[in-house]
């Protein structure tokens, strides 16, 4: 037994080794396991690289808190997420995350954990008690856990809070941390009255299994009859009962399978008319069939293939049908029967190239009024920028997320539309508090994508933003190391960074686009960097003398500051900017 426990240690330092080759070589060992951990224990939430690192706040004052994550009705929540959630949801999820690159489970970080997360997760707390040991980060995301909490307190959600301790053990923890695990969950589960919490402990085989688990590439639907094919290209229609449908869209441990909505442009929009509406259909104890009350679902695939009573389908994806197929999974997991009652789906097998599929996902998806921004993937512009990002700059642009990073492509190559967003933002329209202060408001509001994501906009610029935010981070992570930063929240100074180089390296009090293309981008050497980084620490300390607006990740985000801060930079002569 002591063996093959070995063994799974041995294999996973061997998965280690090599993905942190390919994927982070410029990242320690132990930073590049919190985010190899995180990955793993938020495998059933789907995130992307931006929204796995936004949550990692491992670092000096971290209170023993390596990454914290909300989530509501199963949708991570960023800075401005909240804006878009519907008035009533079901659940809140906070995903607490601890992993120790070592061999073994410690009481002290449990001890840790139980000493600062009730004040940290109390609605009642004072900030200026906590600024001095907590770091920015952590305090910006337990507070928006907080916000959250707060704001759809109405909707009597069930609150879940999930303690994931991952470490490189063999074995399971020793009784002794187990006991202090559970005194540990009691007290998280007085959050609220409905708050239940859980303690997950990740070991090195089942780290080594979330790393094998990985997305299915095919899947298997059980049809009632033969379907439906036409003559014009490939494609089925055809009922399926709904317990079947269910076995489609859910794993092996039942948990839906979150991969074949990637293609989905809406996400679930929880308890809505329409929604309640089908839940009601599903429940309806009549003797009148569900498909007759529902449009169905429409699968797009690589390929398709009637096998006996099944159909084999290679690559599905779901890009019709999201709210039809929640409300069907929440209705099985309730204990719903199907009754034979029966769902339409439609399969059709569109070539990659080309733009059937888009056509598909933009018709299918047009019958009911969506938020703006949806539908930003399929659009020419995003096709255009990935193309151009990739032969130009090396840069994997993913307009819909994680497919880069499943082929194991370099995390810092690998760019998410909401990093790109920001990054230009910041740069470009100089607007770090913009870059900062919102996420999910850049892309979903027109005004502002419109700002960003424009025909107007030569393709060279969303590289220059790339690579000028590369260059900084870069310089961030090694002047840290010698002098911590204010904040201790690496973003809260590459953003206004990147809006003064926008000056000092054109020179000009307003760079236009053309102007920024025109830079030579060598001119942004380490004295550079380290002469803006003290004119950007000089103001941060003169902002917190004269605010009180409660610390530098506050700062950061006032419209005030960024405006003081171009002032700082354009009247000092050793930057020699023109008028």
């Amino acid at each position: 037994m002591a063996q093959a426990q070995n063994n799974d240690q041995r294999l996973l330092d061997r998965i280690l080794e090599d993905q942190h080759r390919k994927l982070a070589p410029d990242k320690s060992r132990d930073d590049f396991f919190t985010f190899f951990a995180a990955d793993k224990a938020l495998q059933d939430w789907d995130l992307d690289i931006d929204e796995i690192t936004d949550g990692i706040v491992d670092g000096a004052h971290d209170c023993g808190i390596d990454g914290i994550w909300t989530f509501v009705d199963e949708r991570y929540i960023t800075a401005d997420t909240h804006q878009y959630l519907p008035s009533r949801v079901g659940k809140i999820d906070l995903v607490i995350l601890q992993a120790k690159n070592t061999s073994g489970y410690q009481e002290t970080v449990i001890e840790k954990l139980h000493f600062h997360l009730p004040s940290l997760l109390d609605m009642g707390r004072e900030e200026d008690d906590l600024i001095d040991h907590t770091n920015a980060k952590l305090l910006d995301r337990t507070r928006r856990f907080l916000h959250v909490l707060e704001e759809l307190a109405s909707s009597f959600p069930q609150v879940r809070v999930k303690v994931i301790y991952a470490s490189k053990a063999a074995e399971s923890p020793h009784p002794n941390v187990k006991s202090k695990g559970d005194r540990l969950r009691r007290e998280l589960a007085k959050i609220t009255s409905d708050t239940s919490a859980d303690l997950e402990y990740l070991n090195a085989a089942d780290l080594r299994e979330r790393t094998a688990r990985g997305a299915k590439a095919v899947a298997q639907l059980v049809f009632n009859e033969t379907p439906m094919s036409t003559s014009l290209g490939e494609g089925y229609v055809c009922l399926a009962r709904l317990d079947e449908y269910y076995r489609f869209i859910t794993s092996d441990n039942e948990a839906l399978r979150l991969e074949l909505f990637e293609s989905n442009v809406r996400d679930y929009a929880g308890s809505t008319a329409v929604n309640n509406a089908i839940g009601e259909t599903l429940k309806s104890g009549t003797g009148e069939d569900f498909w007759w009350f529902n449009n169905g679902v429409t699968v797009v695939a690589d390929a398709a293939q009637i096998a006996g009573k099944k159909i084999v389908i290679r690559e599905p994806q779901i890009v019709n049908g999201l709210q039809t197929s929640h409300e069907i999974f929440s209705y099985v997991q309730n204990g719903g029967q199907h009754r034979d009652r029966s769902l339409l789906v439609k399969i059709v097998v569109a070539p990659e190239s080309g733009t059937t599929r888009d056509r598909i996902i933009r018709a299918t998806n047009s019958q009911t009024q969506l938020p703006a921004g949806a539908l930003r993937a399929t659009e020419s512009i995003q096709k255009d920028i990935e193309e151009s990002l990739h032969q130009a700059g090396g840069y994997y642009y993913e307009r819909r997320a994680s497919y880069y990073r499943n082929l194991g492509f370099p995390l810092d190559r690998v760019v998410s539309m909401a990093r790109l967003a920001r990054e230009f933002t910041a740069f470009v329209l100089r607007e770090p508090h913009m870059a900062l202060r919102h996420s999910d408001a850049l892309l979903l509001d027109d005004q502002h994508y419109a700002r960003i994501f424009s025909t107007r906009h030569d393709l060279d610029i969303y590289r220059l933003s790339l690579d000028v935010h590369t260059r900084l981070r870069d310089f961030l992570a090694q002047y840290a190391e010698d002098r911590p930063l204010l904040g201790e929240t690496l973003e809260n100074w590459l953003y206004p960074l990147a809006s003064m180089s926008s000056y000092t390296l054109t020179r000009l009090r307003q760079p236009s686009p053309r102007d920024l293309l025109n830079i030579d981008l060598g001119h942004l050497n380490e004295a550079l960097m380290t002469r803006m980084a003290g004119t950007l620490e000089h103001n941060f300390k003169t902002a917190l003398r004269h605010s009180k607006a409660g610390g530098v990740d506050r700062i950061a985000r006032m419209t005030d500051f960024t405006a003081k801060l171009r002032q700082a930079v354009i009247t000092q002569g050793r930057y020699r900017i023109e008028k």
